[in-house]
């Protein structure tokens, strides 16, 4: 019962992931999917004995690529304090360090996670080698995902020290990443020693397997053939009807009317700030001429035709390659809540971003719940969705940029939702 209602669950989530374009649901429900259906045909009997390699095949997912923001500040946050318990000068400007003898960014892949999937993989697969305890399974999974984190800002540690005893002649270049190969298998072996040490000692292992563990009766594969089947047809008959349905949403482009807002404005492309929503509908962006003579720079992004995504991995909200992460938050603002980054560039300007994505009438700041209510949107024939983001770039002597651009939007959020497409009353 539990694998039938599991397969069920893999094609609903396939269909919702396809509609709106979410690549990790889709990935999910593929491979799920092929255990649960072995699981199918060969029974509950035959798939206890091969457990380990049906849950195995889930590290085919390709997951990853979300926790690397996140690790870039781990590894940051590790090895900033290290540096200064050795007594190097640095100064920390989001994901720049620099000390004395030069500037180093932990850039995305400074983040380890490369390392820290293989690590897990190779966890699991050891601890089920290895140990029979399921306690000492756990542990040893958990040290192989713990480990490589701890390595990584080592890593960092390493490279910076080391650049700066040699007053940059070293680990400055491309041979930090053959330092840091050499490194990881350092760390891999360690590990497989901690594995070893604890290792229990002639595992048994059953291969004395009876040949009809394996064999399921014809009419039950008969029975199983036709519920894939029939479960197939609903899937492909509903997504049929969503694609016409998504086909029937309005498809022509609706600029914003952005001369009614209540400020003076001077539309032009953005070249200090540089977000990038790749496949909109319309975009639109310039500045916000201010009395105090500082202008706030403005973009909006449109997606109504379904052709495009708002939310996807292919958009950016500011170069990455000018700009880099210092902080980001939500804040409680005009009814509703709105995303705040802040940034910083080498060359020592900042920034702040808030923004938020606008569907229908409803505001979000996570992409999680922006994506899904998106799609439910789509489901029910609604496709009307924005990024609205404003800007101020400021030195470290501007004290009141964030208030200033808070009370903007305070005083000006009523007019902006005016301009925004009516099509969709969601």
């Amino acid at each position: 019962m539990l694998r039938n209602v599991g397969f069920i669950g893999t094609l609903i989530l396939y269909t919702f992931g396809y509609i709106g374009d979410i690549r990790l649901f889709m990935h999910i429900a593929t491979f799920t999917s092929l255990p649960l259906l072995i699981w199918m045909i060969i029974g509950n009997q035959a798939a206890k004995h091969i457990k380990f390699p049906l849950y195995f095949m889930l590290f085919a997912i390709p997951i990853g690529e979300q926790l690397i923001p996140f690790l870039q500040e781990l590894t940051t946050d590790i090895a900033v304090p290290l540096l200064e318990l050795t007594g190097i000068p640095i100064f920390r400007n989001g994901l720049y360090l620099d000390i004395p003898a030069g500037r180093f960014l932990v850039a995305e892949a400074c983040s380890g996670i490369s390392f820290l999937v293989a690590s897990v993989v190779f966890g699991n697969l050891y601890a089920y080698v290895s140990f029979r305890s399921l306690k000492k399974q756990l542990l040893f999974v958990f040290t192989s995902l713990i480990v490589p984190i701890i390595a990584n800002a080592l890593r960092v540690y390493g490279i910076v020290l080391t650049a700066h005893l040699t007053d940059m002649e070293y680990a400055a270049g491309a041979d930090h990443i053959i330092y840091g190969g050499i490194f990881y298998v350092i760390i891999l072996f360690l590990l497989i020693m901690i594995g070893e040490k604890f290792r229990d000692k002639s595992p048994e292992v059953n291969v004395s397997l009876k040949a009809n563990v394996f064999k399921k009766k014809k009419p039950q594969l008969l029975f199983v053939s036709l519920i894939i089947s029939v479960l197939f047809f609903i899937q492909y008959t509903w997504l049929n009807n969503i694609e016409k349905s998504k086909q029937s949403i309005i498809t022509q482009k609706q600029f914003l009317n952005i001369q009614q807002l209540p400020f003076k404005i001077n539309q032009e492309e953005l070249r200090q700030w540089q977000p990038n929503f790749a496949k909109a509908d319309i975009t639109q962006q310039g500045h916000i001429l201010q009395n105090n003579g500082r202008n706030i720079d403005f973009f909006f992004a449109v997606y109504n035709s379904g052709k495009g995504e708002l939310i996807s991995s292919m958009n950016r909200l500011y170069d990455s390659e000018r700009w880099t992460l210092v902080s980001r938050k939500v804040i409680a603002l005009a009814r509703s809540h709105i995303y705040v980054t802040k940034l910083a560039s080498p060359l020592g300007a900042n920034r702040y971003i808030f923004h938020w994505y606008q569907l229908g009438k409803k505001k979000f700041t996570s992409d999680i719940k922006a994506k899904l209510y998106q799609t439910s949107n789509i489901l029910l024939g609604h496709n009307n969705n924005s990024l609205m983001a404003f800007s101020i770039q400021f030195t470290d002597n501007d004290t009141d940029v964030f208030n200033e651009l808070q009370n903007f939007i305070t005083t000006n959020i009523d007019a902006i939702d005016k301009i925004l497409p009516s099509n969709n009353d969601a």
